[in-house]
């Protein structure tokens, strides 16, 4: 049965990026009507919702407004959301940091991923937006989730009021069994080339660690897309005379990034800050051990089942963990299973049903 709210999809693309990723998770096991410019990727199930149909059709200058998070405005969606069919219609969720200005007369719900750009701003233009155009939207909203502590954390350090905070944290599904044995010795990063996911000492990490391990077959593999660190990876990985040893990866499908996690020795994540920090889950749902920054978001869910390391740029303390672990077959087994049973106490059905409640709540609240 579908439920009477509508899921603000505007700024959803189909592209390899974590908000992305998050949606196509999530959406598809949610109930109501869907509001999108595109449609979810895997969001085909009958019966769990509808289009809110545009009358007129996806054109440059909407795709222009998409990417500058503003696909919301230019569309007349207040009358759109007045005619008879929407009329049902008690509250509206938005995945993204989203309120939807065109539908102020029902209580909102939107999430708030992280508040990372406030101090790692992958360009000047998310910098401004996430500090002049984010708070009037967290202000605006009925009630706020944050996917973790530390990022209601954040929100209360920009004003939000903690009644209007619900901490939900990501879940997992878990569809395959733990690996049991590594079937390589290659380094997993999945990250952009941003300057908060701090690649540049995992590279110099990793150099260090083959000069005490010379005979080790691995590579270090990093997934992930171009950004203002590119030219800056790049330089220190021929510098280091590792361009042999480093393969670095644009993207991935998700089929290709789950054959590449259960084959790898380890995931490594050496960010700066994060608000939850999904390829470490991803990797603990296929029982792959974890080297993580000790980050409070890191802190908050992975200390017992992952090897912390100090965050910052000295890349020793990175190698010093990366050669304890591969050393050491039984801390490797033992990271497996504990990861393991982390992913599967974040369960992506008890993900959904928090979310739902909240919007359930919100919108009895508001008739």
């Amino acid at each position: 049965m579908t439920a009477p709210w509508l899921l603000n999809l505007l700024l959803y693309r189909q592209e390899t990026s974590g908000f992305s990723r998050y949606v196509e998770r999530v959406v598809p096991l949610l109930r109501g009507r869907r509001l999108w410019l595109d449609p979810v990727a895997g969001d085909d199930a009958p019966g769990l919702g509808d289009a809110v149909p545009l009358v007129d059709a996806v054109s440059p200058s909407r795709r222009w407004l998409q990417k500058l998070s503003l696909a919301q405005h230019g569309l007349g969606l207040r009358q759109r959301l007045l005619q008879s069919d929407c009329n049902h219609l008690e509250a509206v969720y938005s995945p993204f940091c989203d309120y939807l200005f065109a539908a102020s007369h029902l209580p909102q719900v939107i999430t708030c991923h992280d508040l990372t750009p406030l101090f790692y701003p992958g360009s000047l233009r998310s910098h401004w937006r996430y500090r002049l155009w984010t708070p009037v939207h967290l202000r605006r909203a009925t009630q706020v989730i944050a996917i973790s502590r530390f990022v209601a954390d954040q929100l209360l350090n920009v004003g939000v009021p903690h009644h209007r905070i619900t901490v939900i944290p990501n879940g997992i599904a878990i569809e395959r069994p733990p690996v049991s044995v590594t079937a390589t010795q290659d380094w997993l990063v999945v990250a952009r080339h941003d300057r908060n996911k701090n690649l540049i000492p995992v590279i110099q990490a990793f150099g260090l660690f083959l000069r005490q391990h010379h005979h080790w077959q691995g590579s270090l593999v990093i997934v992930g897309r171009c950004g203002r660190e590119t030219e800056n990876l790049l330089r220190t990985t021929q510098e280091l005379g590792l361009s042999a040893r480093v393969q670095f990866v644009a993207s991935l499908h998700q089929q290709a990034l789950v054959e590449r996690l259960r084959s790898a020795f380890a995931l490594i994540s050496a960010s700066l800050m994060e608000g939850f920090d999904y390829p470490v889950l991803e990797a603990k749902a296929e029982g792959v051990p974890t080297l993580i920054s000790d980050i409070p978001v890191h802190r908050e869910w992975h200390t017992d089942s992952s090897l912390l390391f100090p965050c910052g740029s000295d890349p020793s303390g990175l190698a010093s963990v990366m050669g304890v672990l591969a050393d050491d077959a039984r801390l490797w087994r033992q990271l497996s299973l504990s990861g393991y049973a982390l992913a599967q106490q974040l369960s992506l059905r008890q993900q959904v049903n928090a979310i739902e409640q909240v919007i359930g709540n919100v919108a009895g609240v508001g008739r």
